[in-house]
């Protein structure tokens, strides 16, 4: 069987027999959605291609302890999630925080974060688009941190609630409860902007 028609779990499992190119493939169907979920939890940190890099030399050097009595997904956003904890715990003792580099800026396994629009699209509908996204991500950014984490491994990992409750360590009707309460969050975040963005544009602003 190919890497490419492997499930996760096979790809783990062949990856612990040292295939590499297992890995590359996990590489590929992953890297974006725990990028994502790194650059959006911490807020945009400019830290996200340290802890990407980060987050996959664990898998690395962790593979051997994917027991396959969960899927992968849990396995890696565990590490991911983990990760992304070590490091608020580590700039609540730092004076300052290490800002070279930036989201995309040359991550050794390949750059996840980044959106080529497609040339076909009107540009008017690939603005709007991008506006609405900076807006979400700005409603992201306030969320409580336990109701963003969830939100992030829904929306962008695609997790189900219960590997989400195995990733947060809670149980799958509080992962749920927490989604709700971020989604009204969120809705509200977007009314209030638009209600203001209609008040500046009736005022000629």
């Amino acid at each position: 069987m190919s890497v490419a028609q492997a499930t996760d779990e096979e790809l783990a499992a062949r990856y612990q027999e040292g295939e590499v190119a297992a890995f590359e493939e996990l590489l590929r169907r992953h890297q974006r959605s725990v990028y994502n979920f790194i650059y959006r939890f911490l807020g945009n940190s400019p830290r996200a291609d340290d802890l990407f890099q980060e987050v996959f030399l664990k898998v690395v050097r962790g593979i051997g302890s994917f027991r396959h009595d969960s899927k992968f997904t849990t396995w890696l956003f565990r590490i991911t999630r983990n990760v992304c904890i070590d490091d608020l715990r580590r700039k609540r003792v730092q004076d300052a925080i290490p800002t070279e580099g930036g989201p995309g800026g040359g991550a050794r396994f390949g750059s996840a974060a980044e959106s080529v629009p497609d040339p076909a699209e009107p540009v008017d509908e690939v603005l709007a688009r991008r506006e609405l996204v900076e807006v979400l991500e700005g409603g992201v950014s306030l969320l409580a941190p336990e109701q963003r984490e969830v939100f992030l491994l829904r929306e962008h990992a695609g997790l189900a609630f219960q590997d989400i409750a195995r990733v947060v360590g809670c149980t799958r009707n509080t992962a749920k409860s927490r989604m709700r309460y971020a989604l009204e969050k969120l809705r509200r975040y977007l009314e209030d902007r638009g209600s203001a963005a209609g008040r500046r544009r009736a005022a000629g602003g």
